[in-house]
């Protein structure tokens, strides 16, 4: 089972840092341009490969250290870190998944929601719930920043069932949907690269304190820029919600 995962571990890093760079395009394009759309479909089919890789070596690591013989209760910071892997590849998929249908069905909203798009929006948000569980239950270093980071699942599969309900519910809606979803996979790729790959990469160390600020960096600077921006197009879209309100 090694050798297919540390394959699997590379296919996932590969990925992780094309599409991290393919991620600052969009930011920084015109958008709607055609560096835009091409940066984004390359971004959103590397998140695809990370957050489906991430799912499979994590679960794969916590079968190993279960079939050797390193239990929960022993060591449950082994199992902590592929967990979170995990979880942070389910809610990457939602994320960059919702922001590709947004736009995909944004002339025609009702045809958002399908079987598949929902079991992810739910997917998400049992991840949070698994993840909650296993920070209270096998408590360890890492437990806190897995409860600070929970909510991202739960937030996104909130979201995206909403959107589903209502999807025509506002103007720009799915524009809106679009951009959040999109920073919110960029947040997931920032936490993963800070967490597991900077450090490898240029050989350093955080300890102590200091050791949680590469988990929760990028949603602190992350969150706040997604809540700018959202009320920046609101503004910047309001006269035109405002000639296609009836009347």
């Amino acid at each position: 089972m090694t050798p297919l995962l540390d394959g699997l571990l590379r296919i996932h890093v590969a990925a992780g840092f094309v599409g991290l760079a393919a991620f600052w395009v969009p930011v920084v394009a015109r958008k709607g341009g055609r560096a835009h759309v091409r940066a984004g479909l390359v971004y959103a089919w590397c998140a695809y490969v990370v957050a489906v890789t991430a799912a499979v070596v994590g679960a794969g690591r916590i079968a190993t250290h279960w079939t050797q013989g390193v239990g929960l209760a022993e060591r449950p910071d082994l199992y902590a870190f592929p967990l979170f892997l995990g979880y942070l590849g389910v809610a990457t998929f939602a994320l960059v998944r919702q922001a590709m249908r947004a736009v995909a069905t944004r002339r025609a909203p009702e045809t958002l929601r399908t079987p598949f798009h929902e079991a992810v929006a739910w997917a998400s948000i049992a991840g949070s719930v698994v993840v909650i569980a296993f920070a209270l239950g096998a408590w360890s270093g890492l437990s806190p920043v897995l409860l600070g980071l929970s909510p991202v699942g739960l937030v996104t599969g909130r979201n995206m069932l909403r959107l589903m309900k209502n999807p025509g519910a506002e103007h720009m809606g799915w524009f809106y949907s679009h951009m959040a979803s999109m920073l919110g996979g960029g947040i997931a790729f920032h936490t993963a690269f800070f967490v597991f790959g900077a450090q490898r990469l240029f050989a350093y160390e955080i300890a102590g304190a200091l050791g949680i600020v590469p988990w929760i960096l990028p949603a602190i600077i992350g969150i706040p820029a997604i809540t700018v921006w959202t009320r920046y197009y609101r503004r910047k879209f309001r006269p035109a919600a405002r000639r296609a309100a009836p009347g």
